[in-house]
């Protein structure tokens, strides 16, 4: 394959569920048909429907998410999928997408690529055994690289990181005004300092620490104020904490929404997630100038330089309360480290940058039949 020819690539995928894999896939699906590449993704329709029923490539519905006579089923449609539409790479992202795609025959299967978009997933019992990585194996994060050698074994050679990235232009550091203009949209005082967090009200986001955190700073520090952009099965436990400790004076449920004005809005981003698979909230934070406090899980080694972009803590409530405490006590620091934050999102971070790699390792990983 030559260096500039069209690539053709098939996604499998569990489904277009709401979150950071099926925006991943759009993303980078978007992008590369944009350049004229051939891509598809075959898995079961989700929440994000929508999205990917507009999308100006096709969906193939597969049902990935099904028992294993459905799963069998599946190699046998995946077939005629490819015989009707060759492959230069099959790129898998869930392991049992994978273990469809083996079933294939080597000799008309194109090159199998797992992303491994969350470290920690369950190797216990059968799991280890039914565990296929792929021929090859992309991770976002130097986290999820570390847990591939160190838990599942997997060569370091098969691996590529290839951090996620964002688009700066979508996500513009706002002027006093912008800043001014989305506090009053939200009622916030114009001297506050506000401290944000984006994502969904549900296990693994401890959301709960954010209230958390406020409940503590009501006497330590009456100028911080909470903004929380998100919907899920917690929000009417959300709410009803909020009426019980008499919180919503400080803290403010704002729904799903645009991220965009909320972190315009901010001072700060706070993350205190048992597990994440990178964080894309983080780094549209960083990208628009202002800091994060987050938990060391997958992604924060590309994300946080300690002091400099944010910080991190171990995922522990008490330690990460007290960290907000004090992250969120001196506004000029928090400033200078937005600043920082900014620029290490646009010498590192960039979706181009992540678009780049990708292409480069799909070239690779076709040339390598």
């Amino acid at each position: 394959m030559s260096t500039t020819s069209p690539l053709r690539v098939l996604h499998l995928t569990a489904g277009s569920d709401a979150g950071g894999v099926s925006r991943y896939l759009f993303d980078l699906c978007s992008a590369m048909h944009a350049q004229g590449h051939d891509v598809r993704i075959a898995g079961e329709h989700g929440a994000w429907r929508g999205l990917f029923d507009n999308a100006p490539w096709p969906w193939i519905e597969l049902p990935l998410k099904g028992d294993p006579l459905a799963l069998w089923q599946c190699a046998r449609q995946l077939r005629h999928i490819l015989r009707e539409h060759p492959a230069d790479i099959i790129h898998a992202h869930y392991r049992r997408a994978t273990l469809v795609a083996r079933r294939l025959s080597a000799k008309h299967r194109p090159p199998i690529l797992y992303t491994l978009h969350q470290p920690g997933i369950s190797l216990a019992g059968p799991r280890r055994w039914l565990s296929d990585f792929g021929d090859f194996v992309h991770v976002p994060s130097e986290e999820a690289w570390e847990w591939l050698i160190e838990s599942a074994g997997v060569a370091p050679e098969r691996i590529t990181l290839i951090p996620h990235g964002v688009d700066p232009a979508r996500f513009p550091i706002p002027d006093d005004a912008v800043r001014a203009a989305t506090r009053a949209q939200f009622g916030l005082p114009p001297d506050a300092v506000v401290a944000a967090f984006v994502g969904r009200l549900d296990v693994p986001k401890n959301e709960e620490w954010i209230l958390d955190i406020a409940a503590a700073a009501k006497d330590k520090l009456p100028r911080v104020h909470f903004i929380l952009a998100g919907d899920g099965p917690h929000e009417d436990a959300v709410r009803e904490r909020i009426a019980t400790e008499k919180l919503g004076d400080r803290v403010k449920l704002l729904g799903y929404r645009d991220p965009l004005p909320v972190y315009h809005a901010a001072d700060a981003l706070l993350v205190p997630s048992q597990r994440e698979g990178f964080c894309f909230a983080a780094v549209e934070a960083m990208s628009t100038g202002i800091p994060v406090l987050r938990t060391r899980t997958g992604g924060t080694m590309s994300q946080i330089m300690d002091d400099i972009t944010g910080r991190s803590t171990a995922v522990d409530r008490n330690e990460f309360v007290a960290a907000a405490l004090s992250f969120l006590s001196d506004r000029d620091v928090l400033r200078q480290m937005g600043v920082s934050a900014a620029a290490h999102v646009r010498a590192t971070l960039t979706f181009n940058l992540q678009l780049e790699r990708t292409i480069a390792m799909y070239r690779r990983i076709a040339n390598s039949r």
